[in-house]
């Protein structure tokens, strides 16, 4: 049994082995925490969505309003984009008419105007302004 009790310089190496492995690996771990923290391995902008809060007196009634609300600003968005490629001629329309099509197939009307209040459900609610300030 001299494994229970090995000689000194058999000891020695031993612990040097150890101390080369517990080094190797936080050397290891501390390079990949750096890596990590240069390209990262997560989407470097989560999507935030805003849910809507409503009242808890809102009816049926201030729903179908709020939908019959949203419908008609994307209606509207949409009568404005036909407008606008009526105006154009040649290979201008068929791009433009390409994109609009691609548009509202994709879903990008939806994604816009996921959500038009018929009239504001909370009091002193900041909102967006319709167009941006011009500078």
């Amino acid at each position: 049994m001299a494994f229970l009790d090995p000689p000194d310089a058999q000891a020695r190496r031993t612990r040097y082995w150890i101390a080369a492995g517990s080094v190797l690996a936080t050397t290891t771990i501390m390079t990949l925490f750096l890596i990590e923290s240069k390209w990262g391995y997560s989407k470097p902008d989560p999507k935030i969505i805003y849910a809507q809060s409503w009242t808890a007196e809102r009816s049926r009634t201030d729903a179908i309003a709020d939908a019959r609300a949203t419908k008609a600003a994307r209606e509207a968005a949409l009568a404005k984009s036909r407008a606008y490629i009526a105006t154009l001629s040649g290979q201008a329309k068929i791009d433009a008419q390409k994109q609009y099509d691609d548009y509202v197939s994709g879903g990008g009307l939806a994604k816009d105007f996921p959500y038009v209040a018929a009239r504001p459900s909370v009091e002193g609610m900041v909102r967006a302004p319709a167009e941006p300030p011009i500078e």
